[in-house]
C-alpha cells in the first residue's frame, strides 16, 4: 500500500527514547487470523528517510514512506467469506470512512484513488496522543460509529482491499502526538540494532504470533495459461488443482516477499521422473519487497506424460562470502 495526500497520515518521524516509557497498554493482535496458515506478516514501517526504504531488521520489507505495518490474507476467497480487525487496544472511535469499493487499484487508477488511498478506515484514540489506524477495510464491513468506545479485541470490520491496494489486507498503523511509530520498533533503527532484540509496543501473546520472516512464499501454484500473471494468481484465476495431458501450457508460478539485493533464486518445473522441464536462474539487481514470477513451457500440441509433477522455488543469499540457501518450497500437482 503506498500512501500520500492523507487526512490521518503525518509525517515519518519516530520518537526517541521517551516514547518507549509513555506507551499505552501494549497491543494485541489487531486481525483474527493464523499467521502462516491463511495470512502473513509482509510489510513494515519505512526506517530509512531517502528514496529506498529498509524495515526495522534493515531488510526489504517495506517501501519508501510506508507508514505501517500490513497483513496480508493469502486470498481473495477470504476476504470475501470475512476476516474480522479487531480493536489493539481499548479506545474511542473518532474517524470513520466507508463507501469505496474492494478492487485493485491498478483497475482504478493511481491518480482517481490516491486522495483515499488509506480505503474504508477507522481510527481509534486510546488517549495521551496515542491513536491506531485501521485501513483498506472491506466495504460494508464496518461495525462501529464514531465516538463509540471500544475494547481490546472488539470487531471493527473485516479486511478488504479498498483504497490503494493490489491484495487483501489490513494496512495497521500506531502513532503519537502525530508522529509514525513502529510497533516493532518504536526507538529510532539504524543498521547497528538491527540485528539485537528490540522493544515493542506489543503484548507478550501478540508477539509471539508476530515474528519477522527474512523470506517467506505468499502464494505459489500452477496454470495452463501462457498470460498467466500476479493479478491472476492473487484472484486465483487459471490455478488448477490438476493438469490436462492436452494442456496448451504448464507454467509454475510463486509470489514470494523478503528478496534483497543480490540475492539469486532458481524456478524449476519437474516431470515424472525427475525430469527437468524448465528451469529459470534469476539475480534480485534492485530492491524489492514482494516480487512474482514463474517458469513453465509450452505444450506445441503434445500429450503430458501421466504422473506428479513438481514446481520447485529456491532463494539463496550471500553474507560475509557464504552463500546460504534462505527459502525454498515445493508444489506437486497430478496429470491423470
Amino acid at each position: 500500500m503506498f500512501v500520500r495526500f492523507l487526512p490521518f497520515v503525518f509525517l515519518l518521524v519516530f520518537g526517541g527514547n521517551t516514547l518507549a516509557r509513555q506507551n499505552p497498554a501494549l497491543f494485541e493482535i489487531p486481525i483474527d487470523c493464523k499467521f502462516g496458515n491463511n495470512c502473513d506478516l509482509v510489510l513494515f514501517v519505512d526506517h530509512d528517510k531517502s528514496a529506498k526504504w529498509k524495515d526495522f531488521q534493515c531488510g526489504s520489507l517495506s517501501y519508501n514512506n510506508h507508514q505501517g505495518t500490513d497483513i496480508r490474507l493469502r486470498s481473495i476467497k477470504l476476504m470475501q467469506r470475512g476476516v474480522d480487525v479487531l480493536a489493539a487496544a481499548d479506545g474511542r472511535v473518532i474517524k470513520i470512512r466507508r463507501g469505496l469499493p474492494d478492487i485493485s487499484f491498478r483497475a482504478i487508477g493511481h491518480d482517481i484513488i490516491v486522495r483515499r488511498g488509506l480505503g474504508n478506515v477507522v481510527v481509534l484514540d486510546h488517549g495521551n496522543g496515542w491513536r491506531t489506524i485501521y485501513a483498506h477495510l472491506k466495504n460494508a464491513s464496518i461495525r462501529v460509529a464514531t465516538g463509540q468506545e471500544v475494547k481490546a479485541g472488539n470487531i471493527l470490520g473485516q479486511v478488504g482491499m479498498s483504497g490503494l491496494s493490489e491484495f487483501p489486507h489490513l494496512h495497521f498503523a500506531v502513532q503519537h502526538q502525530g508522529k509514525v511509530v513502529d510497533p516493532f520498533s518504536p526507538e529510532k533503527t539504524d543498521k547497528k540494532r538491527c540485528a539485537i532484540k528490540q522493544k515493542t509496543l506489543w503484548s507478550a501473546k501478540a508477539k509471539a504470533q508476530l515474528r519477522y520472516k527474512k523470506a517467506f512464499v505468499l502464494q505459489a501454484g500452477f496454470s495452463d495459461s501462457a498470460k498467466f500473471n500476479r493479478v491472476a494468481l492473487t484472484y486465483g484465476l487459471d490455478i488448477k488443482d490438476r493438469m490436462e495431458r492436452r494442456s496448451p501450457n504448464f507454467v509454475f508460478a510463486i509470489e514470494f516477499g523478503g528478496g534483497r539485493t543480490g540475492d539469486e533464486y532458481e524456478m524449476s518445473l519437474i516431470s515424472p521422473g525427475a525430469k527437468i522441464l524448465a528451469r529459470s536462474k534469476k539475480k534480485i539487481t534492485r530492491i524489492t519487497n514482494i516480487k512474482f514470477d514463474f517458469v513453465g513451457r509450452k505444450g506445441y500440441g503434445r500429450v503430458w506424460p501421466k504422473g506428479t509433477y513438481k514446481g520447485r522455488f529456491e532463494l539463496f543469499r550471500t553474507e560475509q562470502g557464504i552463500r546460504r540457501k534462505v527459502l525454498e518450497t515445493e508444489r506437486i500437482i497430478q496429470v491423470p
